[in-house]
């Protein structure tokens, strides 16, 4: 890990000096490069310069290689999956990088180094990040949210058991939880306790709690997902048992809820793309037949138009909306101006 940050650090730090940015691949036009500079350093060992030279350009196009990787995925996930990516990715500069050139190089002191002009492939480096993305990444990294009312023996509760435990388990599984009000989905529902029974239990107090929950998108306001579960909890007072089976019933519920999401991003994944700058209902249908068009797109209808604006849902057969908004920029026959993405939401105006 610490290995893959030096490398990434390092290479940003010298790219500030020198970076073409993005170029069509010479070797294919379809695919574009990340043209980025980077330097390799290697101690030169009982006056072997010959192996010191190769190893100094070998850790320069690892450096270039971390660079990009550096831009495409998220600090968060550069340390959790530090060792993956070493290995699956800056360990092996041969399969992206499409050519280079020595800039300079030479020995200094007891170390050689080297300097390159590297142009990384894009697509290729950005369908290897894919694979090593979790589940929710894949199905376009959505902020979770949670409003969930809790209730002991019929009396309102101002705490959050369920709720804590609930975002835990959903943080473990690998999706970013945070506010409601800037979430990508928002589980909603209650969590009732009430005492079951105090007999024949050495003393200890039993509650039983019942969960019911809703996993709803924020923008199209679409249930992905429902699940209801109880169970039960035992301590040795009222307060501490119910809070065990508002926990216990939040745990076994977080599971199914979790997994019925996943399936129904998997399965109907739908964009909301609010449209402006629509001038004529002509220019709306035109716009939907390109949309239609893409292979990527399942099915696309309009929910409103009226002032040069239109809402659609876009279903996608796979992505998000920060995949359709590539999708978009690269149409040349209808042009837009994409200014804003979350996982699910797309504002767009036509050009």
């Amino acid at each position: 890990m610490q290995r893959l940050s030096r490398i990434v650090m390092a290479a940003a730090f010298l790219a500030a000096a020198g970076c073409a940015g993005s170029q069509k691949s010479r070797l294919n036009p379809a695919y574009e490069t990340e043209v980025v500079e980077a330097e390799g350093l290697a101690p030169v060992i009982e006056g072997d310069v010959s192996g010191a030279r190769k190893t100094a350009l070998q850790e320069a196009m690892r450096a270039a290689l971390g660079l990009v990787v550096g831009i495409y995925v998220s600090q968060d996930a550069l340390v959790s999956q530090s060792v993956l990516i070493d290995e699956n990715i800056t360990s092996q500069t041969e399969g992206y990088i499409e050519k280079y050139e020595v800039l300079r190089e030479g020995a200094e002191g007891e170390f050689y180094k080297t300097r390159i002009r590297a142009h990384v492939r894009k697509e290729d480096l950005a369908a290897k990040l894919r694979t090593l993305e979790t589940e929710p990444q894949k199905l376009g990294n959505p902020v979770i949210g949670f409003e969930i009312k809790e209730s002991a023996d019929s009396t309102a509760q101002q705490t959050n058991y369920a709720e804590l435990e609930l975002k835990n388990r959903f943080t473990e599984a690998g999706f970013i939880t945070g506010e409601k009000d800037k979430a990508d989905i928002v589980i909603k529902g209650e969590a009732q306790t009430s005492f079951n029974t105090d007999k024949g239990l050495g003393g200890f107090i039993s509650y039983r709690a019942g969960v019911s929950l809703a996993a709803v998108k924020t923008g199209s306001l679409e249930t992905l997902a429902s699940v209801q579960e109880s169970a039960g909890g035992m301590d040795l007072n009222e307060p501490a048992a119910a809070r065990a089976s508002l926990i216990n019933a939040a745990k076994k519920a977080a599971g199914i809820l979790k997994d019925r999401i996943l399936k129904s991003l998997k399965e109907k994944s739908i964009v909301r793309l609010n449209l402006a700058n629509v001038g004529t209902m002509n220019d709306l249908s035109d716009f939907t037949k390109i949309l239609r068009n893409i292979p990527a797109v399942r099915a696309s209808w309009v929910r409103s138009y009226s002032g040069g604006a239109a809402v659609l849902d876009v279903a996608m057969r796979k992505g998000s909306a920060s995949d359709l908004s590539r999708l978009l920029l690269k149409n040349k026959k209808r042009p837009v101006k994409i200014n804003r993405t979350s996982s699910y939401d797309l504002d767009a105006e036509l050009q």
